[in-house]
């Protein structure tokens, strides 16, 4: 009896374990996203919320077995593309996703550049050393310029002789607290920067009497001063120069912010940058030959009209200007200019033709990667002048294909574009929605009754490699994009001195500026990171400015 009695109260504290075992919750992954190379393994094991929950037989699946396949939660990556790996508790109906990423071996890798103390306060990888940041504007770094006729600059073409010198009193950038007054000539810039009210924060190019090194920058004799003038929180090309940074283009131009006097008064708060041309070691990564067609070329596509040479591309009618080698200075042969032409037309046949596949495509003109790291930067700081219409320089030398070398012209960007609805038609604006995908570059064709005459994203959009290839650098790139609004917030502690000097006499409500800056831009990483990674390859219709599902011979479903 006494065993007896044993055994039944055995079964009911059985009973009652089993009967208050929770019901599983939630499943987790112990990846949510990872990023292998072909043939590479990895084991994904998934725990149970809450912890007392019994799962008994996990059935894993992958949606794509070309990328990636999974066995018992080993995950064997197989060839380039994305795949969702999914275990389901069959009991519960309840998941766990892991994205993975499978590399294209063809495609080199694009780690962030080490030396990362370039241009700015000297931010670099977290926790962001800096310089000391400095209690007054006397103690910024400053330049001090004197036109030989003590007048303002007046031409954007001809030069004015006079003379600078650079300070830099608490030694933030250098070992010295001064570059001596020397020989300089300069001259205006720019197009609708060249309208400030009687010359009052004008733009200007700069051309020393010798190399020389400015605050702690290499040493050459061509320097830009951009004033940002029409940008309330004068940080905006910052802000574009670091993304350009973090996605690693091929250049990035260097700066310092700084401020200028001229002739003796205060100008305002200016960027002292590096002028953009071609250096194959510093600055445009290309080697011009005169006369070699195998050679280096610098262009760029500006619907603007001034001195440069050009020539209207024939299939998507985009005015490309000869920047190096310059015709103008008699240093472009024929042969050189035909050869260069020639190579842009090859490259848009091809992409009219929707050459994405086989052994001669468009990809074969172009170095890809560069073609998505602009459109990052162009894309996330929605630039009203990104989509090809102003501003787009292209490269190419012997050896390479053509690629986009650095990125240029921010003032427009980031939501201080006010008109762009009205002047695109775009369905939504800053910080949402598409617009370099969207819109092509020239407002002033009146060819397609809506959307614009589609430029060449407009078509790299229906490559599947295209598409594939943003996902990846994007999924490379955007934990580094994650730390903008801390680098923001360094440049405008670091800059208060010369803002508020700025603010003073020129800028007005900078500070509120700066707030909807970083506000707007945390809501377009958000929108951004959610709809890359919702794309799928599709056709844009100039008809009607908007993308259409590709027909099914192309888009591989049967």
């Amino acid at each position: 009896m006494k065993r007896s009695g044993l055994l039944i109260a055995l079964a009911l504290l059985v009973a009652a374990c089993s009967a208050h075992v929770p019901e599983v919750e939630e499943l987790v992954m112990s990846e949510t996203s990872v990023t292998l190379d072909p043939q590479q393994t990895l084991t994904l094991e998934v725990t149970v919320s809450p912890a007392r929950a019994v799962v008994q037989d996990l059935m894993w699946s992958t949606m794509d077995k070309l990328v990636a396949t999974v066995e018992n939660g080993t995950v064997t990556a197989v060839g380039p593309g994305v795949a969702t790996v999914r275990a389901l508790d069959p009991a519960s109906g309840k998941t766990a996703l892991c994205r993975v990423t499978v590399r294209d071996p063809s495609h080199k890798e694009v780690p962030l550049d080490p030396d990362d103390r370039w241009a700015d306060t000297g931010i670099n990888v977290p926790p962001y050393p800096s310089y000391g940041t400095v209690s007054n504007a006397a103690d910024f770094p400053r330049v001090e310029i004197w036109t030989a006729s003590l007048k303002p600059v007046q031409s954007k073409t001809t030069y004015e002789k006079g003379s600078i010198a650079v300070f830099d009193p608490m030694m933030m950038y250098s070992d010295v607290t001064e570059v001596p007054k020397m020989n300089m000539e300069i001259r205006g810039r720019g197009n609708s920067t060249w309208e400030g009210p009687d010359g009052k924060k004008n733009p200007y190019r700069i051309r020393l009497s010798e190399h020389t090194r400015l605050l702690g920058m290499k040493g050459d004799k061509d320097w830009i001063l951009l004033s940002d003038r029409v940008d309330g929180s004068l940080l905006r090309t910052a802000l574009a120069q670091r993304i350009s940074r973090l996605v690693s283009m091929p250049w990035t131009p260097k700066f310092r912010i700084v401020e200028l006097y001229l002739n003796g008064a205060y100008a305002g708060m200016y960027y002292l940058m590096e002028q953009k041309e071609v250096d194959r070691e510093n600055k445009v990564p290309v080697t011009v030959v005169p006369d070699k067609v195998d050679s280096g070329y610098l262009l760029e596509v500006d619907n603007k009209s001034d001195e440069d040479k050009y020539f209207r591309s024939k299939y998507f009618a985009k005015k490309i200007k000869f920047k190096d080698p310059d015709p103008n200075e008699g240093k472009m042969s024929t042969t050189q200019k035909q050869f260069i032409v020639d190579y842009c037309e090859t490259l848009e046949k091809k992409l009219m033709d929707r050459a994405f596949t086989g052994e001669d495509t468009y990809r074969d003109y172009i170095e890809l990667d560069t073609w998505v790291q602009q459109f990052i930067v162009q894309e996330l700081s929605m630039n009203i002048d990104g989509n090809m219409r102003l501003s787009t320089y292209f490269a190419k030398d012997a050896d390479t294909k053509l690629f986009i070398p650095f990125c240029w012209d921010f003032d427009r960007a980031f939501g201080n574009a006010s008109y762009m609805v009205k002047e695109f038609n775009v369905p939504e604006t800053w910080p949402n929605g598409w617009f370099v995908r969207i819109r092509g570059g020239d407002e002033n064709d009146t060819t397609f009754p809506f959307g614009y005459r589609a430029t060449w994203y407009q078509y790299m959009f229906e490559d599947p490699v295209f598409v594939a290839r943003l996902k990846e650098l994007w999924d490379l790139y955007l934990p580094r994009l994650n730390y903008l609004p801390v680098y923001l917030d360094k440049m405008a502690a670091y800059c208060k001195p010369a803002l508020d000097h700025d603010g003073q006499k020129f800028s007005k409500n900078h500070s509120s500026s700066i707030s909807n800056l970083r506000k707007g831009l945390l809501q377009r990483l958000e929108w951004m990171d959610t709809h890359i990674r919702a794309l799928e390859p599709q056709r844009y219709n100039p008809q009607t400015g908007e993308y259409e599902d590709l027909p099914e011979e192309e888009s591989g479903e049967e």
